[in-house]
C-alpha cells in the first residue's frame, strides 16, 4: 500500500511548486554554466560539451556537433518504455535496474526548452571535474565504453547501464541531486522524489552561489576604492 500511495503522489505531483529560473547578476569568473532543468516528472542536468572531463568527454564523439550533453537517470523498465497505463505507472517506484540517459544538444536549453523551467548554476572547474567523475562513475563500462542498452526518439536520446540501482532511495531526482552535490553545489538530496523538491534546493543554492560571487565582487571593489582614496591621499 506504501508504494501505491506514493505512486500515486508521484503521478499528481511531478512538478510541484518548479520555481522560476533565476539567473546570476552577475556571471562568477571562470564558472561554467550547468543547467538544472525540470522535465516534469523529473530533472536532467545539462552539461556544455567543450567542458566534459576525463572519459566522459566521449560524448562529444557520441554527439558530434553537440553544444550541450543532458543527463538523467531512471528506472530502466520505466525510462526506455514510456508507461502506457495505470498499472504500469504504479511499479514504476518498485526497485530495479537502472538507466542513464544522454541527449546532445545542439544550443543550450534555454533555447530548447521553456527557459522558466532551467536554473543556470555557475560551477567551478573543480565542480565540472566532480561532476564528469560523478556520472562516468556510475555508467556500467565495457571495453573502456558506456553500455549502451536502448535507442530512442523524439528526443533523440541514448540509455546506458547505470551501476547503481534505482528505488525509492535513489531515484531519477535524488539522482541529479547527488550528481550537482558532487559537484561542489550546495544542495542535498535527503528526502528528494519530485521534480520540484530539486528546482527549489537549486533555486537556494543558485542564490546562494551567486550571492557568494557578489559579496567577493563587492569586497573587492571596496578594496580597491580604499585603496585608490590612500593613494589620491598620498
Amino acid at each position: 500500500m506504501k508504494f501505491v500511495v506514493l505512486a500515486g503522489i508521484f503521478l499528481v505531483l511531478p512538478g510541484a511548486c518548479a520555481p522560476v529560473a533565476p539567473y546570476c547578476a552577475s556571471w562568477p569568473e571562470g564558472a561554467t554554466p550547468v543547467y538544472l532543468v525540470d522535465r516534469g516528472w523529473h530533472t536532467e542536468i545539462g552539461i556544455p560539451a567543450r567542458a566534459l572531463d576525463g572519459p566522459l568527454g566521449v560524448y562529444r564523439g557520441i554527439f558530434p556537433g553537440a553544444a550541450t550533453i543532458m543527463f538523467s537517470y531512471g528506472k530502466k523498465t520505466f525510462f526506455t518504455a514510456p508507461a502506457s497505463s495505470v498499472q504500469e505507472y504504479l511499479i514504476g517506484p518498485f526497485p530495479g535496474p537502472a538507466v542513464i540517459q544522454a541527449i546532445g544538444l545542439t544550443t543550450t536549453p534555454p533555447d530548447a526548452y521553456d527557459a522558466e523551467r532551467i536554473i543556470v548554476l555557475p560551477i567551478s572547474d573543480e565542480g565540472v571535474r566532480r561532476l564528469s567523475a560523478f556520472i562516468w562513475n556510475d555508467l556500467a563500462v565495457r571495453a573502456g565504453s558506456p553500455r549502451l542498452i536502448a535507442v530512442r526518439h523524439h528526443p533523440d536520446s541514448l540509455f546506458y547501464a547505470a551501476r547503481s540501482p534505482y528505488n525509492l532511495m535513489h531515484t531519477c531526482n535524488g539522482w541529479v541531486a547527488d550528481a550537482l552535490r558532487a559537484a561542489q553545489v550546495p544542495i542535498s538530496a535527503r528526502g528528494v522524489v519530485f521534480a520540484g523538491q530539486v528546482m527549489a534546493r537549486g533555486a537556494r543554492a543558485e542564490r546562494r552561489m551567486c550571492s557568494a560571487s557578489d559579496d567577493a565582487r563587492h569586497a573587492l571593489t571596496l578594496l580597491f576604492r580604499d585603496r585608490c582614496r590612500i593613494c589620491s591621499v598620498e
